[in-house]
């Protein structure tokens, strides 16, 4: 069995924070590094996402190109990567040669199978600066909170919007009003593989479940997909050098590219067999991207191997907060390398939470990890063992077992025992799992260790059989930690004289200095002043900043708006819109066309008939050209993939107030 194993790529527009590390980097590492240790044929595929509108959006800021943008960082990523001694067998970039060929030629397969074709759309375009304008150069209003918002996104509310959406819309460029005109993209037909999709999902044994949910979720409201954007940053589309491919159908087919730097052999992993797992691991806000869209494609491609697994880490938030780039509250991979272990983020990390699950990273808690497990339980009993093994007999004892006690063989069974346990842990994807599994067996090595007393035994022979079995627990637990902790393991072998397996060959001990040394207060109180003046310098900027529906208001403000219980009537598609939907909705003795962003959360059909809350008293706007005299109020979760119509759990006529 051959094992690829992808990580999401990097995008080019800023170096890696601790998030970054936690869901993908990390864990990818691990299990690459396990696989390889068992002797598998495994290999690590990395590299940066270098196209897109933000890139350019930063060029142009910084008065610079493209290109230099995305070196400075490709370079940033791969520095910090190497901090953290994550190892990729290839890493490359979205804006190379091999890539672009490649993506090219993916995309004419597809068009060749019959899943591209041409649809003539609206989109905003800027006279004055005579160009089309994608999402992101676009901002406005936001009809939902109305406050300001990007032509994809509203910072305000969270809501997901597309540029039509906008009230107000104005290009970032020249400030003036775009007009919507009409001109020819290319579409993707991912609604022709709805069952193709549901099938793999569903049979994918390896997925691991809460993917699988999100997926089928996703896959019940497929709509097509538009693939190309009026922008010269990126991928050529074959059939329009004017156009470019969009960066989510161009940038995930960068894993086959880049393992095509390692040659040919490219192909034993990629074009289609039994023999072959691949794994993407990836952060949890691209996961539908992964479990949906990438496999959509490979299956329309038709030579490919799809994702035996697509694993997505949690979110990691930053002492008990949102982390947030603009807003500096961040710890950079950079700052941490340049203070602590890099192994020690890899076991705090790990060790925080299960990788699906959201974490936080907190300095007090990263402390209290680190001195309190990983260097009293697993520092202290290798320490000991060499400290006295040493002063003892200055090399590893090597006895036969079959001489040892009850007591004895019982430890060296626990070792086996844990073997089992994090080869099954690491092959689910359970790392934290496996981690805890270690560090069971280490607290079993010191208990051990303190029954035996083995400074009081006189007993020469004894005491070898007493220093064999810790040094053999020892050397256990260094084959099991180095997947998580290479740089630390190797250190213990090296202290060990021994080599990278789970034999023990009685060779000379180096004299023992201490590997886990424990993080000082003084450290630790220097990043959280750090963050603190962080956190007063935004505070200071929120008082400063008056932002549309972001202030505090009062009571009589609040009683300005005018919710009521409405009943929605009737319910149809906005052709022209992949988020919106037209209902009528009776307010009490009036009816309003409100126009909503929930297609593809609800069909028209489950629509009719239920009671919602209605903002009533809220300026006319036009969506997508349709007139809306409402709003409908809402709940959405972080990413967007759930959103949840406010209504009343006792029945109430159509017009009651809400107070």
């Amino acid at each position: 069995m051959k094992y690829l194993i992808t990580t999401a790529l990097a995008y080019t527009n800023g170096p890696l924070h601790l998030g970054h590390a936690r869901s993908t980097y990390i864990p990818a590492d691990i299990l690459t590094r396990y696989l390889k240790l068992r002797g598998e044929n495994a290999i690590h595929i990395g590299g940066t996402d270098n196209h897109g509108v933000p890139i350019t959006l930063t060029a142009e800021k910084e008065g610079t190109t493209p290109e230099k943008i995305v070196e400075r960082y490709h370079n940033e990523i791969k520095r910090d990567l190497d901090s953290l001694n994550i190892e990729f067998d290839a890493f490359g970039k979205t804006h190379s040669d091999i890539h672009i060929e490649t993506a090219q030629e993916f995309y004419k397969k597809l068009k060749e199978n019959g899943y591209i074709y041409e649809k003539e759309i609206e989109q905003f375009y800027c006279p004055k600066c005579s160009k089309f304008l994608p999402d992101r150069y676009v901002e406005g209003t936001c009809p939902h909170c109305g406050g300001e918002a990007r032509g994809d996104h509203c910072e305000g509310c969270g809501r997901h919007l597309e540029p039509t959406e906008l009230i107000d819309p104005y290009c970032v460029h020249c400030k003036s009003k775009p007009e919507v005109r009409k001109t020819t993209h290319y579409f993707f037909k991912l609604s022709a593989l709805k069952e193709q999709l549901k099938e793999y999902i569903e049979n994918a044994k390896e997925m691991p479940e809460h993917v699988k949910n999100m997926a089928l979720s996703w896959i019940e409201e497929l709509h097509d997909w538009d693939i190309s954007r009026d922008i010269s940053w990126g991928v050529p589309i074959p059939d329009n050098p004017n156009q470019v491919m969009y960066v989510w159908l161009e940038a995930p087919i960068g894993y086959i590219s880049n393992t095509k730097l390692l040659g040919d052999i490219w192909k034993e992993y990629w074009l289609k067999n039994n023999d072959t797992k691949i794994y993407h691991m990836i952060g949890k806000d691209i996961t539908v991207h992964h479990a949906v869209f990438w496999p959509g494609m490979l299956i329309a491609h038709g030579e490919y191997n799809l994702p035996s697994a697509v694993v997505s880490g949690g979110y990691l938030t930053l002492e008990g907060k949102k982390m947030s780039t603009s807003k500096k509250w961040v710890v950079w991979v950079k700052d941490f390398v340049e203070n602590f272990e890099a192994d020690y983020l890899r076991y705090y990390l790990t060790m925080s939470a299960p990788l699906h699950k959201d974490c936080d990273f907190s300095w007090d808690d990263f402390q209290r990890r680190i001195n309190n497990e990983l260097i009293d339980i697993i520092g202290n009993f290798t320490h000991r063992t060499f400290v006295f093994t040493h002063r003892k007999f200055k090399k590893i004892p090597i006895v036969d077992e079959n001489r040892l006690k009850e007591e004895d063989k019982k430890l060296l069974e626990k070792c086996k025992e844990t073997i089992e346990k994090v080869d099954k842990h690491i092959r689910n994807f359970e790392f934290r799992d496996g981690l805890v599994s270690i560090l069971h067996l280490a607290r079993e090595g010191n208990i051990y260790f303190q029954n035996m007393q083995p400074w009081t035994i006189e007993d020469e022979e004894r005491l070898e059989e007493i220093l064999y079995v810790c040094c053999k627990v020892v050397k256990t637990i260094t084959y099991l930690l180095y997947p998580y902790m290479p740089k630390k393991a190797m250190e213990l072998l090296n202290m060990m004289n021994e080599e990278l397996d789970l034999g023990l060959r009685g060779n000379e001990l180096k004299k023992p200095k201490i590997i886990f040394k424990k993080v000082e207060d003084e450290k630790i109180k220097k990043m959280k002043e750090k963050l603190k003046k962080v956190e007063e310098e935004n505070k200071k900027k929120e008082e400063k900043k008056e932002v549309k529906g972001m202030d505090l208001i009062d009571i009589e403000y609040l009683s300005k708006i005018d919710l009521r219980v409405g009943e929605i009537k009737s319910a149809e598609d906005i052709p022209k819109s992949k988020k919106l939907l037209k209902l009528i909705v009776d307010i009490g003795g009036e009816e309003r066309q409100i126009v909503a962003g929930i297609k593809g959360h609800y069909t028209p059909e489950e629509l009719v008939g239920k009671k919602v809350i209605v903002v009533c008293n809220l300026k006319p706007a036009k969506l997508c050209g349709v007139k809306s005299e409402g709003m409908l109020l809402a709940g959405e979760n972080e990413d967007g993939s759930v959103v949840s119509l406010l209504t009343i759990d006792k029945d109430l006529p159509a017009g009651s107030k809400i107070h």
